[in-house]
C-alpha cells in the first residue's frame, strides 16, 4: 500500500469510528460528535504532518496490521468491542436520551485539551520511533533497533501513554459520563497490552534490557 493509500485510510478509519456516535445519537447535527470529529482529525493530521518526510510508516503501519503476536490479535479485537460501544454509549447519552444529563462546559474544555495532549504524545511518539508498529512485533527486515530519544527518554511507552490520554478525554468531550465505564475497560486493557508488549521487547528485541535499566518506567514517570 502507498503512503498516499495509507493516509487515506487513516482518515476513513476516524470516520467509520465517528459514525458510532452518529448512530448512537440518532442525529447528525450534534455539536459533541462535531466537536469530537474535529478533534480526531486534528490528530489524524497532526500525526501525519510529524512524521519525517519520506517516511514509510504509515504504510507499513497499515501493511502489518494483521501480522504480530496471537496474545495481541486477541487484545485489539477486544478493544475493537469496547471502543465500538464506549462510542456508542457516548452517542446514546449525551446524543438522545440524556442519561447523564447537562455537564458542564468545562468538562468538555477539559476533555478536548486532555485529548489534544494524548494526540500530541502519540504523534511525536509515532515521529522518533521508526519502528513504531500497529501490532507487537520485531522488524527484523527493517533492522528494528530500540529508539532511545525523544519521549522514549522519559517512558518506554509513550505512544500507549497518548492513547490513554486520548482515551479517557473522550467522555468528557463527548459529555457523558457513563461512556467513562466502557473506557475504563479501554484503558485496562490498553495498559495489558502495554505490559505484555514489554516482556516480549525484553526478550526479543536486542538492546531492549539495557534500555529499560536506563529508563525505568513504562507509562508514567514515577508510577508505573
Amino acid at each position: 500500500m502507498s503512503r498516499t493509500k495509507a493516509i487515506a485510510a487513516s482518515y476513513l478509519g476516524v470516520i467509520a469510528y465517528a459514525s458510532l456516535v452518529f448512530i448512537g445519537a440518532g442525529k447528525f447535527y450534534y455539536w459533541q460528535g462535531i466537536t469530537y470529529v474535529a478533534l480526531a482529525v486534528f490528530g489524524t493530521t497532526v500525526s501525519h504532518l510529524l512524521t519525517p518526510s519520506g517516511s514509510d510508516l504509515a504504510a507499513r503501519r497499515v501493511r502489518d496490521a494483521k501480522s504480530g503476536q496471537d496474545w495481541d490479535k486477541r487484545l485489539l479485537g477486544a478493544l475493537f468491542v469496547i471502543n465500538t460501544a464506549t462510542f456508542l454509549v457516548a452517542g446514546m447519552d449525551s446524543g438522545r436520551f440524556m442519561w447523564s444529563g447537562l455537564v458542564p462546559l468545562s468538562v468538555t474544555i477539559a476533555g478536548a485539551i486532555l485529548m489534544i495532549a494524548g494526540q500530541l504524545v502519540f504523534a511525536f511518539s509515532k515521529r522518533e520511533n521508526a519502528f513504531f508498529s500497529s501490532t507487537v512485533q520485531i522488524q527484523a527486515e527493517h533492522g528494528h533497533a530500540v529508539c532511545e530519544t525523544g519521549p522514549y527518554r522519559l517512558v518506554r511507552h509513550p505512544g500507549y501513554l497518548g492513547m490513554l490520554l486520548s482515551v479517557a478525554a473522550f467522555p468528557l468531550v463527548m459529555g457523558s459520563y457513563w461512556a467513562l465505564v466502557p473506557a475504563a475497560i479501554s484503558m485496562v486493557v490498553l495498559i495489558v497490552r502495554a505490559v505484555l508488549e514489554d516482556r516480549f521487547l525484553l526478550d526479543s528485541l536486542p538492546g531492549y534490557l539495557d534500555y529499560a535499566k536506563k529508563t525505568k518506567f513504562k507509562l508514567l514517570p514515577g508510577l508505573l
